[in-house]
């Protein structure tokens, strides 16, 4: 198993670069077809539900505000991209030509339309999904390229936050509690694992008879040529910020875990583990629902 196929969903928003720049060494290193998708919101499906009171001069003017917003981050989100291969001295070139096998190949391209359901479509045949951290500031926003990869793809999502600089993991940290989200993200994280340099299994001691033991998940990693230590965690804070404090302690630059939440219609529902660690975690993340 590998990276052969990544989508790298980019808004136009800052923390571009740094999501270009885990996806580059991504692909470098896994010599993987990469596309940089940038979709441009669809004016019409863009403005706000018109209700009484509100005039023609009103809508007008947010029309063009939106219309203005859209444009400059679709002139951003191409300027991150040139500047990626600028980095790595690839030409930076449009996407259509049919994907070959071997060698590392950025491609861009740009959609009007709705970034949910692009980045559903585009990442059902994708070997990993990446998007920007969402802004912590904005609890409970809709992020649409996460909402997707995570709950309509079945796709693993590698979450960047900002400011990262370079993607290499050295030493991984997998929270593991024996359910189906953490051992598809486990396994999805193969092909990381096999080459970090440290792997250590977490799993956060739970109320109930039957204890989830990272052992097990320990012993599994050894028949993939992995090897990893259990450590079972009696927690101190929320499982969350436990995960987040365990993985600083060891020095792990990455986190892989299991995503808990639903998706219904507009509605982005997130665990609480889950929603603690993508606003508080420094270091990227990848999840698997």
């Amino acid at each position: 198993m590998t990276y052969r196929s990544i989508l790298a969903v980019l808004d136009g928003a800052p923390g571009g670069e740094s999501l270009l720049q885990a996806a580059f060494a991504l692909g470098r290193r896994y010599d993987s077809y990469l596309e940089v998708l940038h979709v441009q919101p669809d004016p019409s499906l863009s403005l706000p539900l018109v209700g009484e009171g509100m005039s023609g001069a009103l809508i007008d003017d947010v029309s063009r505000e939106l219309e203005a917003s859209a444009k400059a981050n679709a002139e951003r989100a191409r300027r991150f991209y040139e500047e990626a291969c600028r980095a790595v001295d690839l030409p930076p070139t449009d996407a259509g030509e049919r994907p070959r096998a071997g060698g590392f190949k950025p491609v861009w391209r740009s959609l009007v339309g709705r970034e949910d359901s692009e980045t559903a479509f585009r990442g059902l045949l994708a070997d990993l999904i990446a998007v920007a951290r969402p802004d912590p500031g904005q609890d409970g926003a809709y992020a649409p390229a996460l909402e997707s990869g995570l709950f309509e793809t079945g796709r693993p999502v590698l979450v960047v936050p900002p400011g990262l600089d370079g993607f290499g993991p050295r030493r991984v940290a997998v929270a593991w509690n024996a359910t189906r989200e953490a051992t598809r993200a486990a396994v999805a994280a193969l092909p990381l694992l096999a080459q970090a340099e440290e792997v250590s299994v977490l799993t956060v001691a739970e109320s109930g008879e039957r204890q989830p033991d990272p052992a097990r998940l320990a012993d599994y990693l050894v028949l993939h040529g992995i090897e990893a230590r259990a450590k079972r965690i009696e927690p101190q804070r929320h499982a969350g910020n436990e995960l987040i404090a365990q993985a600083a302690e060891l020095g792990s630059d990455l986190l892989v875990m299991g995503a808990y939440g639903h998706s219904r219609l507009r509605e982005f529902v997130l665990g609480g583990a889950t929603r603690e660690v993508l606003a508080n975690a420094e270091i990227p993340v990848l999840l698997s629902h």
